[in-house]
């Protein structure tokens, strides 16, 4: 694939009225990390295999040399499960906390939801998984939904970018996610590590997923709610023990 493109999160308003930055790259990178520098400012990285994630904890952040987003210890780091845990230091495994650890950002009801955060949030996208959602290995979301968070689409050497979207879930692991734009529905699918997303949290049809620009995060959040099963909704009867 190409080589990612970095962008900040303010400037993405400019990248979906525009073009991308000059370059063969066809595939850019959307997430909060880089919100002090402009997109020229932004460092190209080399795209790991389909298998692997780049995705990095928050305090990796590059200043002038190397690329963004990419941890400078990277060589103590396994990318293989698909997600990293946000950490305090470069060396450490201790999980590093956004915000007060005490206040949960959603209700009380949802499975997948993240402690901390300032609660000043805008809601991006939701929707209610469906078989292929869960089964197929990517999520579909209509391009009048995605347009709304993610640039429009564009052809670049006929074809059209690849994004990565870095997703903090309620463990506080930053899933990098790959989407492409599907001509042929006029939809984002939100495809590269979203199978590996699914099966960790254990999502199934009909369970609910909600995708969240806290403003005091520096990545999107990803939280779920598990779908109501038929048994609790049917209502209770009293049966008897003995029957004459």
């Amino acid at each position: 694939m190409g080589q990612p493109l970095m962008l900040n999160k303010k400037k993405m308003a400019q990248k979906r009225d525009r073009s991308s930055s000059n370059g063969s790259t066809c595939e850019i990178k959307l997430d909060r990390s880089s919100s002090n520098r402009s997109a020229s400012d932004v460092k190209q990285e080399q795209d790991g295999s389909e298998e692997g994630v780049k995705n990095p904890p928050a305090n990796a952040i590059a200043v002038n040399e190397g690329s963004l987003n990419k941890p400078r210890n990277k060589a103590y780091i396994d990318y293989s499960s698909g997600s990293v845990t946000v950490s305090l230091d470069d060396e450490g495994p201790q999980t590093k906390k956004m915000g007060n650890s005490s206040s949960s950002s959603s209700s009380s009801s949802s499975e997948g939801s993240i402690n901390g955060g300032s609660g000043q949030r805008n809601l991006l996208y939701k929707k209610s998984l469906t078989y292929a959602d869960v089964y197929f290995g990517r999520l579909v979301i209509p391009l009048e939904s995605a347009t709304a968070f993610l640039p429009g689409p564009e052809k670049r050497d006929g074809r059209y970018e690849r994004i990565l979207i870095s997703l903090l879930d309620h463990k506080r692991e930053v899933w990098t996610i790959g989407a492409t734009f599907d001509e042929l529905n006029n939809s984002y699918m939100l495809w590269w590590n979203w199978g590996k997303f699914v099966k960790k949290h254990r999502l199934e049809p009909e369970d609910v997923i909600f995708l969240y620009d806290d403003l005091s995060l520096q990545f999107w959040s990803i939280e779920y709610v598990r779908k109501l099963h038929e048994e609790s909704l049917r209502p209770y009867k009293k049966r008897s023990l003995f029957r004459v």
